[in-house]
C-alpha cells in the first residue's frame, strides 16, 4: 500500500480469536437481608458493630439517628 509517498509494509495474519463467553457465574452479592440482628447487643456480641448501610446485617431499625451507621456504641 502506498500512502503519501511512503511505503507501508505489514503482514496481515488471521483475525484474532475472540475469547469465548464465560460460562461460570459469580455468586450473588451478599445483602443485608441475609444476616439479621434483633438488636445492637447481638451485633456487638457477634463483633460486627458498627454496621454501615449496605453491609450485611444493617437495617434502619438499628440505626438510631439515621446516619447510615447502626450500632455505633456497644456497651
Amino acid at each position: 500500500m502506498l500512502i503519501a509517498g511512503a511505503i507501508v509494509v505489514g503482514i496481515a495474519g488471521p483475525p484474532a480469536a475472540q475469547a469465548a463467553p464465560s460460562t461460570t457465574t459469580s455468586p450473588a452479592p451478599t445483602t443485608g437481608a441475609s444476616v439479621y440482628y434483633p438488636n445492637c447487643k447481638a451485633a456487638c456480641a457477634d463483633g460486627v458493630a458498627p454496621i454501615h448501610r449496605g453491609q450485611p446485617g444493617y437495617r434502619s431499625g438499628l440505626d438510631r439517628d439515621g446516619d447510615g451507621i447502626a450500632c455505633e456504641v456497644c456497651h
